[in-house]
């Protein structure tokens, strides 16, 4: 199934899958590098999907197996894939208890949960999964395909691609945070957002991440993009096709981010930047400039990879030049 070589015993029986750690006898663990590689001989797994170049050591094929592929983390994947439980999902059709407005259009073969609310105006796609305590406003469009997971919540006129899951708790189309002083002193005036948000085909949202509207024109995801729980992404952003954005990263407002961008976990970005084609944001970075296509970026403010580790190397030294200033200061010169 996942196109392997085999190195060991044919017969063993896997009945589930296992970090190397937690492994028991009747464990299926993979192995992506020689840093998991060493662990291999006090693992208790059965076998393992290993990177065809990774060398393993003290492998035993008499007693254990090593699977041999391109790559573990992808193989992996097709094996998940047989032991993912079967999810639950509404009955078909529409609860009882859900709250569906007359003018609403729903689709074929459609699920709707209990206690769900479908406003004025709105249009469901074909195929489409709706979980309990969904709420949608008005002239909203969710395309074929799509599942939305319990207490999601989408604002009027957003717009949901094909084939997408939006996670629990997700809410897309609040207001920007927008804000200026009163010129009467009288504390701040709130911006109107009379924008929308609208999301590629394909792209999933993890549990209590936010995409707010537009302040005017659009708040766009492209399609295939993937990101994880506790994401902010501000008014106005543009955020392209398969794009990887890691927990608790904010995205602040107007920032345009091409195809193909990773950016790591606790990742700040400042409005109105410009992150390029296929560039990477390490975690716990903050970016106050653009990033050019390509390049991978580190840091508060965060900046090139080799730049900031030549600076990190610097600041090391720094605490041996002081010493050795110190110690220079303390020393009487020949003459004294």
């Amino acid at each position: 199934m996942v196109g392997g070589e085999l190195v060991g015993r044919p017969d063993l029986p896997v009945l589930e899958l296992a970090g190397l750690e937690q492994a028991s006898g009747t464990s299926l663990t993979f192995i992506r590098s020689s840093k998991f590689a060493v662990q291999w001989p006090k693992s208790r797994a059965a076998a393992a999907l290993v990177n065809r170049r990774v060398p393993i050591p003290g492998h035993d094929p008499t007693t254990r197996a090593l699977i041999l592929v391109e790559n573990a983390d992808l193989a992996m994947v097709k094996v998940l894939h047989l032991f993912l439980p079967a999810a639950h999902v509404p009955g078909a059709g529409i609860h009882a208890r859900a709250l569906v407005d007359p003018s609403a259009r729903i689709g074929r073969n459609v699920s709707v949960g209990a206690n769900t609310i479908i406003g004025p105006e709105t249009e469901i796609g074909d195929g489409c999964v709706v979980h309990p305590n969904v709420t949608m406003g008005a002239h909203v469009r969710i395309g074929p395909m799509t599942t939305l997971h319990p207490s999601v919540v989408i604002y009027d006129r957003c717009v949901i691609g094909a084939q997408c899951i939006l996670h629990g708790g997700v809410v897309i189309g609040a207001d920007g945070f927008g804000f200026v002083p009163d010129p009467a002193g009288r504390g701040l005036v709130k911006v109107p957002h009379v924008g929308t948000v609208e999301i590629g085909n394909g792209v999933e949202i993890g549990a209590n991440s936010c995409v707010d509207r537009g302040k005017f024109g659009a708040t766009i995801v492209g399609d295939g993009t993937k990101i994880d729980n506790l994401v902010q992404i501000g008014h106005n952003v543009r955020i392209g096709r398969s794009c990887v954005v890691c927990g608790m990263t904010g995205i602040a407002g107007s920032v345009h981010i091409e195809d193909g961008v990773m950016i790591g976990g606790h990742v700040g970005v400042a409005d109105g930047h410009h992150i390029g084609r296929g560039a990477r944001v390490s975690a716990m970075s903050g970016v106050m400039d653009d990033v050019p296509a390509g390049a991978t970026w580190f840091g508060t403010p965060a900046g090139n990879h080799k730049d900031q580790m030549r600076s990190f190397v610097a600041l090391r030294q720094l605490s041996t030049y002081l010493r050795e200033i110190k110690r220079s200061l303390k020393t009487p010169d020949a003459k004294g």
